[in-house]
């Protein structure tokens, strides 16, 4: 493999979303845009060059939200590729049980405080969500979790 040009390897995405956790409730979002428009999911967003995955976090939440994250964990990594090879994505998730403002809406979607448990069950609610959040709230991090689209 020394020698291939890295070009080669560039068909990977870098996406980031934090699970942020207050008093029993975490914060959703129904998507106003794709992928996923109308669906529930956690806040996050695509990491741009040059940022680490922790600080693309921040930012997306930021932007999204409102909320500045203080302390997080690295929660896991959820590797989705399309069956024709085109692209893939790898999502990594962050928890996030210390942070401080005031929520804000944004052109992303609409937020929403939900009952952890209840959250599962929500119409609409995204197949990944429901994948993942068992296992961060149990603390078996980090997740690592391969699927297609």
């Amino acid at each position: 493999m020394s020698g291939e040009p890295w070009e080669k390897y560039a068909y990977t995405a870098l996406i980031v979303f934090c699970f942020l956790l207050k008093d029993g409730k975490i914060l959703l979002i129904r998507r106003a845009n794709e992928p996923y428009k109308g669906e529930i999911t956690v806040p996050g967003g695509r990491k741009r060059r040059g940022e680490s995955l922790k600080e693309a976090c921040v930012r997306e939440m930021r932007e999204e939200t409102g909320y500045v994250l203080k302390n997080m964990d690295f929660a896991g990594i959820l590797h989705a590729y399309r069956k024709d090879g085109s692209i893939e994505y790898l999502s990594n998730y962050f928890v996030c049980r210390d942070f401080e403002g005031e929520l804000k809406a944004s052109e992303e979607g609409e937020l929403l405080w939900v009952n952890v448990e209840k959250s599962l069950t929500l119409p609409g609610i995204h197949p990944f969500y429901v994948r993942l959040l068992p296992d961060i709230l149990k603390g078996d991090l980090p997740v690592e979790v391969s699927v297609p689209l």
